[in-house]
């Protein structure tokens, strides 16, 4: 089964919009990612998708079951990743007319941060690509550099959208970093690593091949969410 609530941010044509795109599909008794930097549905809640409600207990989808077997109050996720606390069974029928759920700030902040490591890490990648090509081969360090500003040219006009869109939205919630830590709720020990949505794609694409090299050479280092995060704040007040 794939689900739209478990997904990753994707900047298309200067819109960031949600992608579920070579997730692997999920069956009963299996982990499902309840949490990423960009998300945090908690590890107990209760999937509304196809007109079924789906239960997840301690980060394991468990089974389907009927409405009038909910416990209340209800923690729901629907229409891809819309999150809702339900105190009664008369507030269910209304759920579906509802546009805009709880933590919408903090999970456009998270869509950011993700969107900034991703781009960045694409950036180091070819420019380490291309010294690597060329230093051997070329002794022009222009050409070089050229290079490298040709192949990260639309990577960077990308990053120069993410920062303005967290400029944007520092001037609507002064104080979203701190709403942000509170919702994500991070433990001290948590890495990103473990809340990276690369382990849940398909065996063989390039995500889950990053995500199995990456937990070798990360296992002896974790690198914390909170780090990152004043390092992404930290560029965009720079850059900006």
């Amino acid at each position: 089964m794939i689900f739209d609530c478990f997904y990753y941010p994707k900047l298309d044509n200067a819109l960031i919009t949600k992608s579920n795109k070579n997730l692997k599909e999920f069956n009963f008794g299996d982990e499902v990612p309840t949490k990423t930097l960009y998300y945090n549905y908690g590890k107990s809640f209760a999937i509304y998708q196809g007109g079924e409600f789906y239960v997840v207990e301690d980060s394991i989808l468990k089974k389907i079951i009927n409405s009038d077997e909910l416990m209340y109050p209800l923690k729901l996720v629907f229409n891809g990743g819309t999150q809702l606390t339900v105190f009664t069974p008369n507030d269910l029928p209304s759920v579906r007319l509802t546009l805009k759920g709880e933590f919408e700030a903090e999970k456009e902040l998270g869509n950011l941060f993700f969107l900034s490591m991703m781009l960045n890490r694409k950036i180091k990648n070819i420019q380490y690509k291309v010294m690597s090509d060329l230093t051997n081969s070329a002794r022009d360090c222009n050409f070089i550099n050229q290079e490298i500003d040709t192949q990260t040219k639309d990577l960077f006009e990308d990053l120069k959208i993410v920062e303005g869109r967290f400029y944007s939205l520092t001037l609507q919630n002064p104080n979203i970093k701190d709403a942000y830590l509170d919702y994500m709720n991070f433990g001290a020990k948590e890495d990103i690593l473990e809340l990276g949505i690369n382990k849940y794609f398909e065996e063989g694409t390039q995500e889950h091949s990053e995500h199995m090299l990456k937990s070798l050479v990360w296992k002896s280092k974790p690198i914390y969410p909170k780090f990152k995060l004043d390092h992404f704040i930290n560029s965009c007040n720079y850059r900006i």
